[in-house]
């Protein structure tokens, strides 16, 4: 009995865990796409909102902060900024690594990628950040989405 009850809360989890994230029509109608100078710019002002981002590619270096986050950076070129481009600071759970990793990190890149993002307050450095949702937008017959990798 107890290995039956095991399996059948490890197939609700892992099911729960493929779903990706969820958002009703009315959350998703309102969802804005941005590129990475304009985001840069306005992402205080978005703090719990969802976003789509374009960007051209992803840091090299990936940062194991928190046991199940990775802090990286998404980057878009930008000829009115100082060094060409620019670039906004993400976290990817451990669970999408390999999904973002196969992101280009090839900085001379132009192919633009888009990227859905929940714009959140860092508690550390009272800072704005990403937390990476996914690539990926499943729409049901009512509009509501589904974002995953």
């Amino acid at each position: 009995m107890k290995a039956i009850l095991t399996a059948i809360f490890a197939v609700i989890g892992l099911t729960t865990a493929a779903a990706g994230q969820q958002f009703d029509a009315a959350t998703w109608k309102s969802v804005q796409t941005y590129d990475v100078p304009t985001l840069l710019k306005q992402e205080a002002s978005l703090i719990n909102r969802v976003v789509a981002v374009r960007f051209h590619y992803r840091s090299a270096k990936l940062r194991h902060l928190k046991p199940s986050w990775y802090e990286a950076s998404i980057w878009q070129h930008d000829p009115k900024a100082k060094k060409g481009y620019s670039a906004l600071r993400v976290w990817v759970a451990k669970k999408d690594l390999a999904a973002f990793e196969s992101i280009t990190s090839d900085f001379n890149s132009i192919t633009e990628t888009t990227v859905y993002a929940r714009v959140e307050k860092d508690p550390d450095n009272n800072l704005a950040q990403l937390r990476l949702l996914g690539r990926k937008v499943t729409l049901d017959a009512d509009g509501n989405a589904t974002v995953d990798w």
